[in-house]
């Protein structure tokens, strides 16, 4: 689920509005924007004059030879539009409010966001179901949120991801050493435990640090038994010291040893896992994460056996481990989360473009996988799914499509041979899939032999027309040169025939192992 309910009717379309300009670049006519966003002409026009007209202008929307164009200021990417989004909805501006619980009713909230108290009123009310939905209650006397303390606290990490449209990590009215001396405190605590060091788990975590100090601070603790007391080192240096000075300082709090294990609630509740030695601990003593390990070790191993292999035990164990860490902190019932932006989904979409059969592929073992044990059976975990089995390993497209029966693509064209092999060229360079081309060397007997020789192959390319012919003959028709349009026809071709390729040997074979019991 996301959070655009949150925001403004008009807000909201107008989001959606650069998104489908930005999505495709080489223009939208104002019927099809219409249609999409379920407006009128004077709407639309009166959303593009509203964005061009804004000071900081990020977006511009540009109309040439019948088509709108987004344009986008230099170095700034789609990631701002979400940013910005979210900085000046009040909405939102109410949501940061509720994390700090500075202000105990709707009448101190209003006056310290400069909103009226009705409109404070009213976007509280419009809060409330997407938070239930989440499993976020909002609490009036005083203003809170409540419910799982893993759920709120990974909605605002979701929400101050978003928000911060930077390389840097920004954390709200605090100042640089005190944002530093988090920051060393993550760096220490990844060192000592010898956790992967990478640049996104130190922001995650940085964050998260950020927020749980401000749940402690106001009464909303991490459930003590869902957090293990071994394994895990916590800093006891200058930098440990420095840390505790901060966090006396800013939140009025005395930080414990449990405290700590508190702000890095992640690690110490198995919910990311970034070394063998934190997977082995978790898989021998805390019963949920072996469960889901289990399971997930067979989406796994679907995987690996469509890119035909080998099943390295150790690379299968931490492409499982990759799973669950984006999945663990949530309920097996329960819904995805996002806030503004659908990355995933989009790139997920951007790649079919290219690769529809690869992603239907994994997409398919991904749903085949929740349905079997009924569990994150939203459709963003899905997603989520296909997207992070694709990204694990590099090559995955490649491999993915050297499992394909090899297409056979016949040739004919009245060029001269020198062009025809250049076009093949072209086209194997481009067009993605398992097939090979081949060029019509024969001599044939009479237009009847001729159709017989084409209709051994899977497919026919050619300049010519399908006269003579079965309609049903996969077939692309493109100009003696190659163009975007021949290009894709030529893609969506060999994705329909590797599709209904694969679709045959899915009933020859059973993707998923039983469940192994090493754990």
């Amino acid at each position: 689920m996301d959070f655009r309910q949150v925001l403004g009717v008009s807000n909201r379309r107008r989001l959606k509005l650069i998104e489908l300009l930005y999505y495709n670049r080489e223009g939208t006519p104002s019927e099809n924007l219409t249609s999409e966003l379920k407006c009128s002409l004077p709407i639309l026009l009166s959303d593009i004059s509203l964005i061009n007209g804004q000071q900081n202008k990020y977006f511009l929307v540009e109309k040439d030879m019948g088509l709108y164009r987004v344009k986008l200021m230099e170095d700034i990417s789609i990631g701002k539009l979400y940013a910005e989004a979210l900085t000046s909805s009040p909405e939102f501006q109410i949501v940061e409010q509720l994390l700090y619980e500075l202000h105990d009713n709707i009448s101190e909230l209003s006056k310290a966001l400069y909103l009226s108290s009705s409109n404070t009123q009213r976007y509280l009310k419009k809060l409330e179901p997407s938070l239930k939905k989440a499993g976020i209650h909002l609490c009036y006397r005083p203003l809170r949120l409540e419910g799982e303390e893993k759920t709120i606290r990974h909605f605002y990490y979701r929400y101050f991801i978003e928000k911060n449209y930077s390389l840097k990590t920004i954390l709200p009215n605090m100042n640089s050493s005190q944002l530093r001396s988090i920051e060393k405190f993550v760096q220490e605590f990844i060192e000592i435990n010898g956790l992967y060091k990478k640049h996104i788990f130190n922001k995650r975590l940085t964050y998260n640090i950020f927020i749980s100090l401000w749940r402690i601070a106001n009464g909303h603790t991490y459930p003590k038994e869902e957090l293990r007391t071994n394994g895990l080192l916590l800093p006891e240096n200058e930098v440990a010291y420095a840390f505790k000075s901060m966090v006396s300082k800013v939140y009025q709090l005395n930080l414990t040893d449990e405290m700590m294990r508190d702000c890095l609630w992640l690690s110490y509740s198995d919910a990311i896992i970034f070394n063998k030695e934190h997977r082995e601990l978790a898989l021998a003593d805390n019963p949920r994460y072996r469960q889901l390990f289990r399971k997930h070790l067979t989406l796994t191993k679907a995987f690996m056996k469509l890119m035909g292999g080998p099943l390295d035990e150790e690379r299968v164990f931490e492409l499982t481990t990759v799973l669950l860490n984006d999945v663990y902190l949530y309920d097996e019932r329960g819904e995805f989360l996002t806030i503004l932006r659908k990355n995933r989904t989009i790139f997920l979409e951007m790649v079919k473009i290219m690769h529809q059969h690869a992603v239907e592929k994994v997409t398919e073992i991904a749903q085949d996988f929740v349905q079997k044990y009924r569990i994150y059976q939203d459709e963003d975990f899905i997603t989520n799914y296909a997207y992070l089995l694709l990204t694990a390993e590099v090559d995955s497209l490649e491999r993915l499509a050297s499992q394909d029966k090899t297409l056979h693509l016949l040739l004919i064209s009245d060029l001269s041979p020198t062009e025809e092999e250049f076009i093949s060229k072209v086209i194997t360079q481009i067009v993605y899939g398992n097939f090979e081309i081949h060029h019509f060397e024969d001599i044939w007997d009479g237009e009847e032999e001729l159709v017989e020789k084409i209709l051994t192959y899977d497919g026919l390319i050619t300049t010519g027309s399908r006269e003579g012919l079965p309609k049903d003959f996969p077939l692309v028709s493109m100009d003696p040169y190659v163009t975007p349009q021949s290009i894709v026809a030529i893609q969506n071709l060999v994705n329909e025939l590797s599709e209904k390729l694969f679709r045959a040997s899915l009933l020859e074979e059973k993707l998923f192992p039983q469940e192994i019991t090493d754990y």
